[in-house]
């Protein structure tokens, strides 16, 4: 943590005025942060919401509190007597805490488009700073609720610790540094079987017993969703839609790659690489090109960026760092073997409420999209499940190429129903689908849209 975030909290925490966080879900990411705001001084989980009161209980108590301090709520104005009375807030209703007048800044953990795009709006309509650690969301309606949030006078920022928000930093910085970009992404571990992999299988994939699945209020659903490749294609849109960086193709090449490999694969091709353009989002995958065996020396789940430049001295300065090299001794690999998740989540917080920034923002108009595609055949008058079920994968796309060929987002894809089959493999446009008119993330995207057209 920076001296100044030190020392501004240090005096929040001596005034008895700590930062009051709201949080919207206190499933894995959401009990996460909670835990590590337990540890902090001048920040505090003052109010959390969740459709399971018991869970946000647990992980209360996880977290030291006591049962005595805690206070179940139905409304804004009851969050905002209990707090005043030194109690932590508990409610089924998001509207509670985001409406909450002591509340500083909100947390959308939810990871569900519809409940993101409503939670996030009312966090701006009511002023708050908003976190959006919901990237599901965020790729779906991101640049307008950033649009808003500015237009408020508040924060809408990615978070630092999840992939996105620890890349975007480390692009701003090789920038600020003059380097040109080639290529920023993340590492992944994608076996050959995993894109078809779903919901029920998650358990022995990752090798979760009951005991784990109940103490970190594990969602099969959403971890398939990192199982099956949706979530870091995911993310990396979230990158892309902060940075300007375009994927090179539909779904990155995502080769598989030891840390030496990724500055030669990710050059362009006149120099040996896989890119037809410097400049893009991709993903270096740390499982062999058999699908089944894990490399040496891989990336694993950290974050890198690889940079170019032209100037000797830079070049042998990087090389004598050990830095690895490719691009025919121009690019050069940065990266970072970990990511914290929740645990430096707090830093974005910080950053919202005492300097007014964040880590990483949308642009205002879109550069690359999720759409749905389906992972298998799927007939006339199915449902669709969206990320991390039985029915659609997540694929980056350009912008341009999704709203020319009338994909549909997968941020749009819950409850859909099909018009005609598709077949395994095929992404699915808008035409071919029955959509909820009712759904509030529909209508945001809708904006967002009117507003992004040339």
């Amino acid at each position: 943590m920076s001296a100044g975030f030190l020392d501004q909290l240090e005096q929040r925490h001596a005034e008895g005025n700590p930062i009051r966080v709201g949080i919207i879900g206190a499933g894995k990411f959401g009990g996460g942060l909670m835990a590590q705001l337990s540890q902090m001084k001048g920040m505090e989980a003052s109010a959390v919401a969740d459709l399971d009161t018991g869970r946000a209980r647990q992980m209360h108590a996880a977290c030291g509190t006591s049962e005595e301090a805690l206070a179940t709520v139905n409304s804004a104005a009851q969050a905002s007597d209990a707090i005043r009375a030194g109690k932590r807030v508990i409610s089924q209703d998001a509207l509670a805490v985001i409406g909450c007048d002591l509340v500083d800044v909100v947390v959308d953990a939810t990871g569900v488009p519809e409940a993101g795009a409503r939670n996030g709006v009312a966090a701006i309509e009511h002023g708050k700073h908003l976190v959006m650690v919901n990237v599901e969301t965020d790729v779906t309606v991101g640049s307008i609720l950033r649009r808003k949030a500015d237009r408020a006078g508040v924060v809408y920022t990615l978070v630092d610790g999840d992939q996105p928000g620890c890349t975007v930093q480390m692009v701003d910085w090789a920038k600020t540094l003059g380097f040109e970009i080639v290529a920023a992404g993340r590492g992944t571990e994608y076996f050959a079987d995993d894109r078809s992999g779903t919901p029920d299988s998650v358990k022995e994939r990752f090798q979760f017993d009951d005991e784990t699945m109940s103490r970190r209020s594990i969602n099969l659903k959403m971890y398939n969703s990192f199982r099956d490749g949706t979530k870091a294609q995911l993310e990396m849109t979230a990158l892309a839609n902060m940075t300007g960086l375009p994927p090179d193709v539909r779904g990155m090449h995502e080769p598989s790659a030891n840390l030496a490999d990724i500055p030669r694969l990710f050059s362009v091709k006149e120099e040996g690489g896989l890119l037809s353009r410097p400049g893009v989002v991709e993903l270096a995958n740390s499982v062999a090109d058999d699908g089944q065996t894990m490399l040496p020396d891989p990336l694993r789940m950290g974050v890198f960026v690889v940079i170019r430049t032209d100037h000797p001295f830079t070049r042998e300065d990087l090389t004598s760092y050990h830095c690895h090299v490719g691009g025919e001794g121009g690019n050069f690999l940065l990266y970072r073997p970990y990511h914290l998740v929740a645990v430096e989540a707090p830093m974005s917080i910080a950053a919202a409420v005492l300097q007014g920034t964040a880590t990483g923002a949308p642009l205002e108009r879109p550069v690359a999209d999720v759409v749905a595609v389906a992972k298998r055949d799927l007939k006339q008058g199915e449902t669709l499940d969206a990320g991390g079920g039985y029915t659609v994968n997540g694929v980056i796309e350009k912008a341009e190429i999704a709203t020319a060929e009338n994909l549909l987002p997968l941020g749009l894809s819950a409850g859909a129903k099909l018009k005609r089959g598709v077949l395994a493999g095929e992404a699915i446009p808008y035409d071919a689908v029955t959509l909820n008119e009712e759904s509030f993330v529909l209508q945001l995207r809708r904006e967002q849209d009117r507003m992004a057209a040339p």
